[in-house]
């Protein structure tokens, strides 16, 4: 009877046993099928990279090639009695008018791209690599080089996600992972435009896709070290701006500091409203073709450089004059407002180009001033100009575009300046405080508010509902501190109802919802949607998951 009675309790503990490692088994499976998928997915990050790396080097190359005929074209119009002033005028306008009928071939590839590629990313608009990359880059280059007060960032990063998309349609049939790959790409674009590797993951996790999914952040990664070793093999591996050794920062200078975040505050909120002036007037001389008017804006850009060729393209060497301190600070104003509306110009015409490196020579220029303003007036802050031209770059970029860790490790790369982290921090914390208090909308998402409200009318609109209503698109997103959705159960959400909530993703582990599974800060959410729906469900995410407090 005994050893009879013990045959089942032995048997119940062969099955539990059996269970459990079938259950160990399937767990392992399932983690060696997601570490598979995300090597693999690392790998073509990694080819985004080499992609966007490649494009955006070619770039650059062509553009220093286009500053050095410019300058070399000026110098050869002031040995011309007369009529020299009218060089670059005429040469420049047929330019202009080359990059603005390009231009009308992909009307996407105005301005500076990254609007672009964010509403592409909210499936509210389409990118189509094929046409975006040979636009942009022939386009940009005859724009810029013409000398229009335009960065080579906004195109790089555009080029660089619509390498992103050539390599996901090569290798992947996954829409959630074109959209993760485009990211890479436009981050790639980044720091192969100015050597910042960092910077390009920062700015695809705080600026393009806002959450830090472990395959964003790896792909990123992947793709923004890829570009950055090819622009160094190519480029070499110094930072952009070549300064000397800066002095050290007393804490008594904070008070100066103070002024200077201030400064660029408002200023960085008069940037965006002046931008969005111009933008506005732009759009009332419709009537223009746009050739015509990138033909007229080129023009007087030519007339003012042979006046002030300082305030041409990007301004590269003018920023690394500032850096120097090779600029006078009796003609520092005159540089400000002269670049400050050619860059106005220069944008609302509707060819490629960015803002990125403009507002950085800007803010270099605003840092500089009241760095040498306070050597006059204080005798022991003589000779920190440059210092405070390193962090007015910073502080003008982080007023501006309001993404202040791209802002700050951008510099910090751009420079090779670790020394004076303090003030920096300090100012651009100032000055993101200031923008904020004025009510300003970031530079980016104003633009791409404006690209949005004309979605309708544009011919590279997505494409009519009925076409996509069986396409499904992974969405994630992160609960932030303060949301709605903090501590609430998944039940009480107010999601529409045709989104699928299929995971929530706590530290390490990944838990399968139920109606009464609360939701915490920080929890990673994986949401299952139509893609005609993605844009709208979007922001209903964004409603329940983001903090609604307001400066």
């Amino acid at each position: 009877m005994t050893s009879g009675s013990a045959c089942p309790g032995a048997g119940k503990e062969v099955r539990d046993e059996a269970l459990l490692l079938k259950k160990h088994s399937i767990h392992d499976s399932l983690l060696l099928r997601r570490y598979d998928y995300f090597l693999r997915f690392l790998l073509k990050g990694a080819l985004a990279g080499t992609s966007a790396g490649v494009v955006g080097v070619a770039f650059r190359l062509v553009l220093t090639e286009g500053d050095l005929w410019r300058n070399e074209l000026l110098r050869w119009a002031h040995t011309i009695p007369g009529w020299g002033w009218l060089v670059l005028p005429c040469l420049g306008a047929l330019a202009g008018a080359l990059a603005g009928w390009l231009t009308s071939f992909a009307p996407e590839t105005a301005g500076s791209g990254i609007p672009h590629v964010e509403a592409v990313l909210i499936s509210q608009r389409e990118l189509l690599w094929w046409r975006v990359i040979p636009v942009k880059f022939i386009a940009g280059a005859l724009a810029i080089g013409a000398g229009l007060s335009l960065g080579r960032e906004g195109p790089t990063v555009q080029m660089g996600a619509a390498a992103g998309q050539a390599v996901s349609k090569s290798f992947s049939r996954s829409k959630t992972e074109e959209l993760h790959l485009i990211a890479c790409g436009a981050g790639a674009g980044l720091a192969a435009a100015f050597n910042a590797p960092l910077a390009g993951v920062v700015f695809v996790l705080e600026e393009l896709r806002r959450n830090f999914s472990p395959y964003v952040l790896g792909g990123a990664l992947a793709a923004s070290v890829t570009a950055d070793l090819i622009s160094q093999r190519i480029l070499g591996p110094l930072p952009t701006f070549r300064i000397k050794e800066l002095l050290p920062l007393p804490l008594s200078t904070l008070p100066a500091f103070l002024v200077l975040g201030i400064l660029t505050g408002v200023l960085g909120v008069a940037f965006n409203r002046t931008l969005q002036g111009s933008l506005d007037v732009a759009d009332r001389l419709k009537g223009l073709p746009r050739w015509l008017r990138a033909s007229l804006a080129v023009s007087l850009a030519g007339v003012l450089g042979y006046f002030l060729p300082q305030v041409l393209g990007g301004g590269h060497q003018l920023a690394e004059d500032v850096l120097w301190g090779r600029v006078n600070v009796g003609i520092i104003p005159l540089l400000f407002a002269v670049k400050f509306l050619l860059t106005m110009l220069s944008y609302s015409v509707g060819v490629p180009g960015g803002i990125f490196l403009p507002l950085l020579v800007l803010g270099a220029l605003l840092g500089s001033f009241v760095g040498e303003i306070s050597g006059l007036l204080i005798p022991g802050f003589q000779g920190l100009g440059p210092s405070f031209a390193v962090i007015g770059m910073a502080a003008y970029f982080v007023a501006i575009v309001r993404s202040p860790l791209t802002g700050i490790v951008l510099i910090i790369e751009m420079t090779g300046n670790y020394q004076h982290i303090l003030p920096l921090l300090f100012t651009c914390m100032i000055a993101y405080i200031v923008a904020e208090a004025l009510g300003c909308l970031p530079v980016y998402e104003m633009l791409l508010e404006r690209d949005l409200a004309r979605a309708k009318d544009d011919a590279i609109s997505k494409p009519s509902i009925d076409n996509n209503k069986d396409k499904m698109l992974v969405v994630e997103t992160v609960v932030e501190s303060g949301a709605s959705a903090c501590d609430c159960r998944v039940k009480d959400l107010a999601l529409p109802v045709d989104c699928l909530l299929v995971t929530i993703r706590r530290g390490a582990r990944e838990i399968i919802p139920r109606g009464n599974t609360r939701l915490l800060e920080g929890d990673h959410l994986t949401v299952i949607v139509p893609e005609n729906r993605a844009a709208a469900i979007n922001e209903a995410l964004a409603k329940v998951t983001r903090c609604n407090l307001k400066v």
